[in-house]
């Protein structure tokens, strides 16, 4: 699955670890302390040294994005999305439509 990727700046710090794993596609260029997704990856074997260095991250601040929509569009799942607030269990009558109604 095609990947792309991204340098949160505010928890990159600049250890370079990133751009020795990948350097066809991450640096932190000359005179700054964060790296940059200079070039995305058009190989897999870019895409894996990316995924590779995203791993590798001790900030956690390379991320990588999936391309492809959620599995809750329905578009994609071929069925209804549906949507529980983070914290709920999933409720029993998942599929009506007034599940969340307390009647």
């Amino acid at each position: 699955m095609p990947h792309r990727f991204e340098v949160v700046e505010d928890d990159c710090t600049g250890c370079g670890l990133c751009s020795e794993r990948a350097p066809e596609n991450l640096e932190i260029p000359a005179g700054f302390s964060i790296a940059e997704v200079f070039k995305q990856p058009e190989t897999s074997t870019e895409e894996e040294a990316c995924l590779e260095a995203s791993e590798y991250c001790p900030a956690g601040a390379l991320l990588a994005h999936t391309k492809d929509l959620s599995p809750a569009d329905p578009a994609q799942s071929g069925g209804q999305a549906s949507f529980v607030p983070a914290g709920e269990s999933t409720p029993a009558g998942i599929g009506s439509e007034d599940w969340r109604n307390d009647t």
